[in-house]
């Protein structure tokens, strides 16, 4: 078994309950902690051995969790932008009429 091999048995389990502690979702933490691993061996020469390699490997978690969150937000935002330039003058017309007939029923 390999170095890296080891590092992952012996942390994937803390990782995890790390994130499910974060997003309180399954499938997310298991999405999450496969990105923190893949993102560690990526930067293992970063690794300095000042902290617990479980401290540092929660770290990247976190930052692939919050990675996550701006990635949502932002498809979020361009889905609604999306709608709003997909809305057309006949649709925008039915809505104030039906608004407006809404209204006028209460």
């Amino acid at each position: 078994m390999g170095e890296l091999d080891e590092i992952y048995i012996n942390n994937a389990e803390e990782v995890f309950k790390y994130l499910m502690c974060l997003c309180h979702n399954s499938d997310l933490s298991e999405e999450l902690t496969q990105e923190t691993f893949y993102q560690a061996v990526k930067s293992i020469d970063r690794y300095n051995g000042e902290c617990k390699m479980s401290v540092w490997l929660c770290q990247i978690a976190k930052h692939s969790y919050y990675k996550h969150l701006e990635r949502s937000k932002k498809q979020q935002r361009h889905m609604l932008q999306d709608d709003a330039i997909h809305t057309s003058p006949e649709a925008e017309l039915i809505y104030s009429e039906d608004k407006i007939a809404h209204n006028r029923s209460d």
